[in-house]
């Protein structure tokens, strides 16, 4: 009998582990170097995407596909990842780079939408998680929530992409908690804060910046609209 509950408990871990596997993007995914990976990377979602679509098609192709995606239990941040997603689409749609974020209160629900307008406003700043904070903070709602210009505790920013340099410092002088869908291959700053000086470190740590707990999908779609620049080649020659 306990040989028998022995191989039952040994089954059940193992369909569990390459159920995890199976929800597990490799790290090279989020590596695009061309746009025929892109497009490649495109044409892989489970949302119809053709290699030869025109960029208005392909973008509506991703809008139905998020307003209509159904997040589980398994993967609680993906009805974050969601919204921020449907913003960096609607940057894109805008001319804009694809990065998109959410500001959430203490009890989880999304107060703030936002998304980078770099291209659209002729901002150098107007990084997604920067637009954000700055809008929120111009509002009548900012009051309830900051303390002069630092965040009361349980608030949370969830970005569609690690931040960056520039705004994972903005996050950690206002002070608020941060996680994002898609690792920043190449400028992601939460993967590299070591090498930030000790003072700007120890400022960091009092703060929670993670990789959320999402879908497969919602992390493919977030990385290659990060990479939307590969459709048009938007962006400073």
């Amino acid at each position: 009998m306990n040989k028998f509950l022995s191989i039952i408990l040994f089954l059940s871990v193992f369909a569990i582990t390459q159920a995890q596997k199976l929800n597990t993007v490799d790290n090279s995914y989020f590596i695009t170097h061309s746009r025929e990976e892109y497009m490649q990377k495109l044409a892989g979602l489970p949302c119809g995407i053709n290699t030869n679509d025109p960029i208005p098609v392909i973008l509506q192709k991703l809008h139905t596909y998020l307003v209509n995606f159904k997040p589980s239990a398994e993967y609680p941040d993906d009805v974050y990842a969601i919204e921020s997603n449907l913003q960096a689409l609607k940057s894109v749609k805008e001319g804009g780079y694809g990065i998109g974020a959410v500001l959430v209160d203490p009890a989880g629900k999304i107060i703030w939408e936002a998304h980078n307008s770099q291209i659209q406003k002729h901002r150098s700043d107007l990084h997604g998680e920067m637009t954000l904070l700055t809008e929120f903070e111009k509002s009548r709602l900012a009051k309830k929530y900051v303390n002069i210009y630092v965040y009361k505790p349980g608030m949370m920013v969830f970005s569609s992409a690690e931040p960056c340099p520039m705004c994972f410092i903005r996050l950690a002088t206002a002070g608020v908690d941060t996680k994002y869908c898609t690792p920043g291959p190449e400028d992601g700053m939460v993967t590299r804060v070591s090498c930030l000086p000790s003072s700007w470190r120890d400022m960091a740590s009092k703060h929670k910046f993670e990789k959320g707990n999402c879908s497969p999908e919602m992390q493919k779609v977030a990385h290659l609209l990060f990479f939307s620049t590969f459709l048009d080649n938007r962006g400073p020659k």
